[in-house]
Parts: structure tokens; C-alpha cells; sequence
């Protein structure tokens, strides 16, 4: 009896020893099914990044909560829902790599944090700039730049039709569009000044848009990026025949470049473009020189959005400026925004106009004590078959504050 109870215990030991091993076998390959599978997920989550929590569940066969949950156990990025980003045709993956690169990152980095190849990144990159992101690339760093190089290559005009022709050019400076104080019905009267005259090409100096900024909100009727864009593309004068070459500043929609990372002017012409209109032509970032070229010489036109702020006498900032150039880089014409000021000077032999505004004096401006002159500028232009300007003739078109024509029209 007691060496069948000792072959019994035996066999029940060898039996729970066996059962053990088995069991820690069969963790072992559940554990390496899971890490197997939670690999094939991972890499099915990289190759269809772009995709939302809902493509990706209904690629996977699980409910969208799950989908999450698995996210947050292989350590991937959430995916945000993010409105106003998917409008402007961004995803939220990248939404999410962007607010990581404002910093400076290597591509190591920015793989090791979002589980990419580098042919990811770089794609990313790329769609980025598509969408008229500023990025910046230096060394070995990847970064959201905060300000665009203005571009120093001039644009080539071929005026030799036009030797010895007086031509009207119009320009107009700070129509702030999407403010309050904005004075459409002045920009609409110098649009059909502009078109009477001749006109072909209005140059404009800058600050076409208010812009977003936290002393401004409310003075604005326009609130966010595409708002305000899509509000400057509807409501800009279009007249057969004219268009209009603008540059962006380095304030109001300056103010987006370096919060949002875009280049604003290039987002602008491309709304434009979307919406039909051919018109509305980016020149640069805060300056751009236009060469007018003729058979046997040529002369520059820049156009600019000076800084800083004005002086007691409205031609001294065209004055310091023409002092600051070197001799041999001296346009012929600078046509300048920013002051909403109007002023016609020729110091060093250069012909300075200050272009006035479109936009009423806001409360910013008279906390500040600053003026606001509103009106336009024609420009009559004669030049020789040598690049020689022989005439330059500057008319101001000027118009006064809402109540004048209220009581004298």
C-alpha cells in the first residue's frame, strides 16, 4: 500500500513538472506570436502612416478603440484630429511632426521618435513645402524656419517695346485687409484710377493682410490663416487687364510665418489660383528688384517693406535709406510700404515713393501717434533705348476719412 501511494505521488509530481514546462513552451510562443504580430501591425501602421484611426481599423478588422489602444501600446504617435490643419491639406501625423521639428532635429532623431524610414521623413519634408512651409534644412538639422530669405535674383522685364513710351504703372501699400478700419471702396476708386489711366501692373508694398496678433484681434473682422486669405482673394479689385504683384512683410501677415511656419505670399497666389484668379502675383518676401531691360541698358525697380518705425519728417526714412546703399547696388526706383505715408524724394539719384495706405487709423496707431495718409500712386515711366530713366512722374491720389464724403459728396 505505501509504495503505491510513494508511485502514486511520483507520477502526480512528474505529471505537474511536465504540465509546467508545457505551459512556460506554450507562454513562450504566445509571447512570440504577440511580439510577431504586434511587428506586422507596426509595420503595417509605417506603411499607410497617412492614413486615420478609421482606415486603419477597417484595414485591421478592429473597432477604432482598439486601433487606439494598439497605438498607445506599440508606443506610436497619436493621431489628432486637427480641423484646422486638415483644411489646409495636412494630415494629423504630420501636424504632430511638425509641433516636434519647431526645434532643430536630425533625421535620426525625428525616425527614432516616429518609427519612420528616412524616405518617410523625406517625404514628409517634401509635402510640407508643397504646402508652402518653411523649412529649413542646415547641416545635419531639420527645423520649422520662422523667417523666408528674401530672394536677390531680379525678375527681367523686357521693356524694349516700350522705348521712349510713357507708361503708367499704379502702386499701393498697407490695405491691411480683414481689419476693421480697411477702406475697400478706396481701393476699389484706385483700381478703376488705375484702369481709366492705362494701367496694366499695380505694384503693391506689403501688408495686404492684417494678419493675427494678440494686440490686434480686435480690431479684425477676419479671424485665422485661411480666413484671412480667403476674405483678400474674394474681396481684392479685379479689373480687366490689370495685375497686381505683391510682396509680403515681416509683420501682420509676417506674423504668420513666424507662428505657422508658411510662406503666406505663396499661400495667397495659390488660393488665388484656386479660386480662379490669375491676378494676384507673390514677388518675394519683404523686397524685389524688377529689371526693366531695353537693347543697350536697363534700370531697377525694387520694391520693398521698410521697418521700424516713422519719423518726425515722412521723407527722412527714404532719406536714411538711400544713404545706406553702396554705389554700385542703387536701383533706379524704390517704390516702399509700411509707413502709410505718401512721399516722392530723389536723394543719391534714386526715386523714393512711399506709397500711403488703404487702412483708416486704427486704435494701435493713435496710441502710438501715428497718422495714416490714405490714397494710391500712379507712376509715369519714360525710358531710353540705353536703360536711361528720362522721366519719371509720381501723381498721388488722395482721399480722406469716411465722414468727408458723407457731408461734401
Amino acid at each position: 500500500m505505501t509504495i503505491w501511494l510513494w508511485v502514486y505521488f511520483l507520477v502526480f509530481q512528474f505529471g505537474c513538472l511536465l504540465s509546467y514546462c508545457l505551459s512556460d513552451e506554450r507562454k513562450e510562443n504566445m509571447s512570440r506570436n504577440k511580439k510577431e504580430e504586434d511587428a506586422k501591425k507596426k509595420r503595417l501602421v509605417q506603411d499607410n502612416w497617412k492614413l486615420d484611426y478609421a482606415e486603419i481599423a477597417k484595414i485591421t478588422g478592429q473597432s477604432i478603440d482598439a486601433v487606439r489602444k494598439m497605438y498607445r501600446r506599440l508606443g506610436l504617435p497619436a493621431k489628432r484630429d486637427n480641423v484646422q490643419y486638415q483644411e489646409a491639406g495636412l494630415t494629423a501625423d504630420i501636424e504632430v511632426m511638425k509641433k516636434y521639428m519647431k526645434s532643430p532635429r536630425t533625421m535620426e532623431e525625428i525616425c527614432n521618435r516616429f518609427n519612420l524610414p528616412p524616405k518617410k521623413v523625406h517625404d514628409v519634408v517634401e509635402e510640407l513645402r508643397e504646402t508652402h512651409h518653411v523649412v529649413d534644412i542646415t547641416e545635419d538639422k531639420i527645423s520649422l524656419g520662422k523667417s523666408i530669405a528674401p530672394n536677390y535674383r531680379p525678375i527681367e522685364v523686357d521693356f524694349a517695346k516700350y522705348a521712349e513710351v510713357e507708361i503708367p504703372f499704379g502702386f499701393t501699400a498697407d490695405n491691411h485687409l480683414g481689419s476693421k478700419y480697411e477702406r475697400l471702396e478706396v481701393l476699389n476708386d484706385l483700381y478703376d484710377r488705375f484702369q481709366k489711366e492705362g494701367v496694366t501692373t499695380v505694384y503693391q508694398g506689403g501688408n495686404i493682410i492684417d494678419g493675427e496678433a494678440r494686440f490686434n484681434k480686435f480690431d479684425i473682422y477676419s479671424h485665422g490663416l485661411n480666413a484671412q486669405v480667403n476674405n483678400l482673394v474674394e474681396k481684392w479689385p479685379v479689373r480687366k487687364g490689370i495685375t497686381t504683384r505683391f510682396i509680403t512683410g515681416d509683420d501682420h501677415e509676417g506674423w504668420y510665418v513666424q507662428r505657422e511656419h508658411i510662406n503666406i505670399g505663396q499661400v495667397i497666389e495659390s488660393e488665388a489660383k484656386r479660386m480662379g484668379r490669375n491676378d494676384l502675383l507673390h514677388l518675394g518676401y519683404m523686397e524685389r528688384d524688377l529689371v526693366l531691360k531695353q537693347p543697350e541698358g536697363e534700370a531697377t525697380l525694387r520694391v520693398i517693406h521698410a521697418g521700424g518705425g516713422s519719423s518726425y519728417a515722412d521723407s527722412y526714412s527714404s532719406q536714411k535709406y538711400a544713404e545706406t546703399l553702396e554705389g554700385g547696388e542703387k536701383p533706379d526706383i524704390v517704390l516702399v510700404g509700411h509707413f502709410h505715408k505718401f512721399d516722392y524724394d530723389y536723394p543719391r539719384e534714386i526715386h523714393i515713393i512711399q506709397g500711403a495706405s488703404t487702412q483708416d487709423q486704427t486704435p494701435f496707431m493713435r496710441k502710438r501717434r501715428l497718422k495714416s495718409v490714405i490714397g494710391g500712386v500712379i507712376l509715369w515711366v519714360k525710358q531710353a533705348e540705353n536703360g536711361v530713366l528720362r522721366s519719371v512722374k509720381v501723381e498721388f491720389i488722395p482721399y480722406f476719412n469716411k465722414r468727408f464724403y458723407i457731408y461734401h459728396w
